[in-house]
């Protein structure tokens, strides 16, 4: 076991207020959006998807879980380059899911099995050993209990599964002090990060540097996170594989 020495994680109260106060702030967010602000989404971010999604791809015969479904901007666009036998969406939001539906009823994904479920990331009802590949696009930063998701990423995980994550990280210029809705305090570094997917028994097979394209779609409008920039973040990607 590899101990953490630097990642103080929240008391059980203030991960209950952390959940809170991030739960309502994107309940606001995607009230505001329709299935086709999340179309023009799932476009717009494209440039970060895909490198992600290559990493795992192709997806046919597999059960996908994405962590963090919000309306569905990864999982669709993996139901659009390369559909697996299911995809299975867990989130928190309700305004984001109920999105994430209606879009899963439109003609060029109706014949596709997409599972959306409402549940907390650190203990979700997903049986054990069931999934193939896990995806997950700026999310695991909002969680407070880092331990318990990549814990639960394990235990869901068949052996040899793959596991693509992309999220901001923080970086030695990087200040703390930002919020956690805005996907800035709850950050870990590189090296946490692989800490605690060592500790959950996930190999590191390789990591993509998306630092440039995160900071080029914000500056050109098409990703509103200006904290990102603000804050002096890193953005990467990693794909890992369940070991045993």
């Amino acid at each position: 076991m590899v101990h953490l020495e630097q990642c103080n994680q929240p008391s059980c109260e203030d991960s209950d207020s952390i959940k809170k106060s991030t739960m309502e702030s994107y309940d606001r967010q995607w009230m505001r959006q329709d299935e086709d602000a999340a179309a023009e989404r799932r476009r717009r971010l494209s440039s970060i998807a895909d490198p992600l999604l290559s990493m795992v791809n192709p997806l046919s015969g597999k059960v996908v879980l994405d962590l963090g479904i919000g309306t569905g901007s990864l999982a669709f666009r993996a139901l659009e380059l390369s559909p697996p036998k299911a995809m299975i969406g867990v989130d928190f939001s309700g305004p984001g899911l109920r999105v994430a539906r209606t879009i899963s009823k439109h003609a060029k994904f109706n014949d596709m099995d997409v599972e959306l479920v409402r549940a907390d990331l650190e203990r979700m009802p997903i049986a054990s050993r069931s999934i193939d590949v896990v995806l997950s696009q700026a999310t695991l930063n909002l969680l407070p209990d880092k331990r318990a998701v990549f814990s639960e990423i394990s235990r869901v995980c068949k052996s040899g599964a793959r596991i693509a994550v992309s999220d901001a990280f923080k970086t030695s210029f990087s200040s703390s002090e930002g919020s956690w809705e805005q996907c800035i305090g709850g950050t870990i570094t590189v090296s946490e990060f692989s800490t605690f997917a060592l500790n959950a028994g996930l190999i590191i097979l390789g990591q993509t540097d998306l630092t440039k394209a995160v900071k080029e779609l914000i500056s050109s409008g098409k990703w509103d996170w200006p904290e990102f920039l603000e804050y002096n973040m890193d953005y990467r990607a990693f794909m890992m594989m369940k070991s045993g």
